[in-house]
């Protein structure tokens, strides 16, 4: 699969979830319907420095995408292909379009994976991810969108007037193959492991990038595998699988995984 195609997979897994009316059930689909609290934002919440400040029960749309990102490609890269900083002002549309243009990546017309802003000449507003493009409409997945709210598939004219313009990550950033490695500075790696394998972790600590120092505590449990980082301290990037027991969601050691 290409990146791309990564992309709208992780998307469109979450097509039908509803918002939540309390920060209850949130990893429910439809439980708890009719609110703005939602396990995509308590997830990157839960990375503690990845926006300026917690975002759980306000408007979600761009913390969708951040979130699958972030689920299909790990942070660090996540923050590359967004062209967003640690601690940033992501989860406002606005500040998210402006990353994107201060890097000489936004775009008037549409190509798969885009991140599709929606707004007009004095505000943006809203903000999906562009699946499939036609030569006359976009389609697109986008959360905290529609009715109940929560993760819809639209499409939507090319030419209309509500579409501001399309982020474009750089795609060259994603490494062509993700194959785990042969051995890494955490010891021999599980044979076979790779990007979207399910796995038992055992360990109790993550990390917020692949190389970093210092971990936070987790639990151990059933966990997917996101991203793979050849020859690093952490190489496995996993996100915690629902009903699994675990709650990791960063980088792990490979001695703590079994396939």
């Amino acid at each position: 699969m290409t990146a791309q195609e990564r992309l709208i997979a992780t998307a469109e897994k979450q097509v039908g979830y509803i918002g939540k009316k309390s920060n209850a059930q949130l990893d429910s689909a439809a439980a708890n319907a009719g609110g703005k609290y939602n396990k995509f934002a308590r997830d990157l919440d839960a990375l503690k420095d990845f926006y300026n400040g917690p975002k759980n029960g306000y408007d979600w749309c761009d913390v969708f995408v951040d979130w699958c990102f972030v689920t299909t490609f790990g942070r660090e890269l996540a923050q590359k292909l967004l062209c967003q900083p640690n601690r940033s002002c992501g989860a406002g549309t606005g500040y998210s379009l402006a990353y994107y243009k201060s890097n000489g990546r936004f775009f008037s017309t549409p190509q798969v994976g885009d991140q599709i802003f929606f707004g007009d000449s004095k505000s943006t507003w809203h903000t999906g991810i562009v699946t499939r493009v036609t030569a006359g409409l976009v389609y697109t997945v986008e959360g905290n969108a529609g009715s109940p709210l929560g993760v819809h598939a639209f499409s939507y004219p090319i030419n209309s007037k509500t579409i501001k313009g399309y982020g474009r990550p750089n795609w060259a950033l994603v490494p062509a193959a993700e194959s785990a490695p042969t051995a890494s500075a955490a010891g021999a790696q599980p044979a076979g492991v790779k990007v979207g394998d399910i796995v038992d972790f055992r360990g109790s600590t993550h990390y917020a990038s692949s190389s970093a120092a210092k971990g936070s505590a987790c639990k151990p449990g059933k966990a997917k595998v996101t991203a793979v980082a050849k020859n690093a301290a952490h190489p496995y990037h996993l996100v915690r699988e629902s009903g699994g027991g675990s709650t990791v969601y960063g980088w792990v050691d490979a001695k703590d995984i079994l396939r």
